[in-house]
């Protein structure tokens, strides 16, 4: 089979589509755009390649009109006439391009009998098949953990536009001893705060001096890894994309974990000190008893207010870097010692940001891993005991 796909910017409707369908060949049809079309068709075919999901010498590029409706149509048919597709045994996937492009594409599979699909949200794969009149369609659903044995590194390098890897970080997996250990024994060293790198294999580099948060990395990787997740990088860099024969240096973002799981990349902002607000409010808290001026209380509340808004900042940073190189699917997961403030809180929830806290790290981000699963007995009697009266 024969899998013509229009390309866009995010890159799971096509990795999501090959693995699905598992296609003999590929042909990419990009536009002439550089950035929306081009240069993504070209990451998303060494992408292919590279993870081995289809041979190389099996992908290909082929490019088609972005604005003249009648012109794809007519590209498409030279398109199957030049490389003598069979169009019986063909598939249009049109999630990518824009809209024009996808329409085209789609009343051009119509007049042609080719089938065709649309990748929806959630994994669910909108199938288009040739009928007499109407079209006939159905759902099929793509297995969320299909693509998870890719490594996020390629995956990231493809979906990055403006920004490149400038430091791979380290690549972590469970050892032998990690994956001999019990589930249950594993999470019970984790909840009692016992190290975990005898249970890790680590390769590659990372600051060479020792951070405040390497621990709590290490600690979140470990159980990210034990619940499913088959491997996680740590410490990665990226910096601005070199152009124009001008090379940059200076890193601009820090990634203190990534992994790809159930179709999207997932970034994990890990804090394992107070929040600086609640410093602010433990040192008003015990100057209570001294008589301050107004104008010093007034000053230590503005104190309090502008670390919270340093707070959403950060948040602000994460997503950024998420929508580069997450696409519309990344995720952001943010762990830390404390709670955060209302205000961050709130920011955090209306961005789709999930936050963790340290002391619920393992059912923290099994929840997030696995949202469908009925809750463990365990989850529940500990639940059971924080909201007791």
């Amino acid at each position: 089979m024969t899998l013509l796909t229009i390309v866009s910017k995010q890159i799971w409707p096509h990795v999501l589509a090959v693995a699905h369908l598992k296609p003999t060949s590929l042909i990419l049809l990009h536009s002439e755009d550089r950035n929306e079309s081009y240069l993504p068709a070209q990451r998303i075919k060494k992408l292919i390649e590279t993870t081995g999901l289809l041979p190389k010498g099996n992908v290909a590029l082929s490019p088609i009109p972005h604005d003249d409706f009648s012109e794809i149509g007519r590209s498409l048919d030279a398109l199957a006439a030049s490389r003598k597709i069979d169009l019986n045994e063909c598939v249009l996937n049109f999630t990518g391009g824009n809209k024009l492009m996808a329409t085209a594409g789609f009343r051009w599979a119509g007049r042609r009998s080719v089938r065709a699909c649309y990748l929806e949200r959630g994994n669910n794969l909108i199938w288009f098949e040739p009928g007499e009149g109407e079209a006939k369609t159905r759902t099929e659903r793509v297995a969320g953990d299909i693509c998870n044995t890719i490594d996020p590194l390629p995956l990231l390098r493809c979906q990055l536009d403006a920004s490149e890897v400038e430091r791979d970080g380290e690549k972590i997996t469970l050892s032998r001893k990690g994956n001999e250990i019990s589930d249950a024994d594993f999470f019970a060293r984790v909840q009692n705060g016992n190290r975990v790198h005898d249970f890790l294999t680590i390769e590659g580099v990372a600051d060479q001096s020792v951070k405040e948060g390497d621990a709590l990395e290490l600690l979140a990787a470990a159980v990210l890894l034990k619940l499913g997740v088959p491997q996680v990088r740590r410490s990665l860099r990226l910096k601005v994309k070199s152009g124009a024969g001008i090379p940059t240096r200076k890193p601009h973002a820090e990634l203190d974990l990534l992994f790809n799981w159930s179709g999207r990349l997932w970034l994990v902002d890990c804090k394992d000190r107070k929040a600086p607000e609640h410093l602010a409010r433990a040192l008003a808290k015990c100057l209570e008893a001294t008589l301050l001026p107004q104008q010093a209380k007034d000053l230590l509340r503005r104190i309090e207010s502008e670390l919270s808004i340093g707070q959403t900042k950060v948040l602000k940073e994460d997503l950024i870097s998420m929508r580069e190189m997450g696409g519309l699917l990344g995720q952001i997961v943010c762990l830390r010692k404390d709670e955060l403030g209302e205000e961050v809180s709130q920011f955090a929830r209306s961005q789709r940001i999930e936050v963790v806290l340290k002391r619920d790290l393992v059912s923290g981000l099994r929840a997030l891993l696995f949202p469908n699963r009925p809750a463990a007995k365990a989850d529940l009697a500990d639940l059971a005991t924080k909201f007791s009266p």
